[in-house]
């Protein structure tokens, strides 16, 4: 009987390993608007690398023939939030990828350099541990105040909450 048990006493620790390796996504990213130009905000939980990327998020072309619009940031944060202007100038000592700085992928990637009207765009990034995304449009930028970001809630949707709201939460999370 007891050569029974072990399975099951195994199973809840196996599954606990395998939860402790890939941590969850956290909401350490936000939009922001700074002149009318969108700008991510990025909580790095004091680590040494972090990154920011948006892209187009909406899918157009051939299945198989798609390709992957984006622009990827990163570098060593100078602070515990960095504040990039999306499309814009990188932080001292950050760079922009080039579209060819991508793992092996089967879609085509090319770089993000403009924003669109009508297309929907995904802001994430990365520092200790993933961000949980943002979608946004273009019509999302008016909405949000000088003292506020569009942040995740919960892992489909976003809200609008003041900038210190936001950090508060993210640094929790760190």
């Amino acid at each position: 009987m007891r050569g029974r048990r072990r399975p099951w006493i195994l199973l809840p620790l196996a599954l606990l390993i395998l939860t402790a390796c890939s941590p969850a996504e956290q909401p350490i990213v936000a939009l922001a608007v700074q002149d009318g130009r969108p700008v991510g905000v990025l909580v790095t939980c004091d680590d040494r690398d972090a990154d920011i990327r948006v892209f187009e998020n909406d899918h157009q072309g051939e299945p198989g023939k798609r390709s992957l619009i984006r622009w990827r940031v990163g570098g060593p944060p100078a602070s515990e939030v960095v504040e990039v202007a999306l499309l814009g100038q990188p932080p001292e000592g950050w760079e922009v990828a080039d579209a060819g700085d991508s793992p092996a992928t089967e879609v085509d990637v090319e770089l993000l350099t403009e924003f669109r009207a009508g297309v929907t765009y995904t802001l994430d990034g990365s520092s200790r541990s993933e961000a949980l995304s943002v979608d946004f449009t273009l019509a999302d930028l008016p909405r949000i105040g000088p003292d506020q970001v569009l942040a995740p809630h919960g892992h489909n949707s976003t809200e609008v909450v003041s900038r210190e709201t936001f950090l508060r939460k993210a640094r929790d999370r760190c």
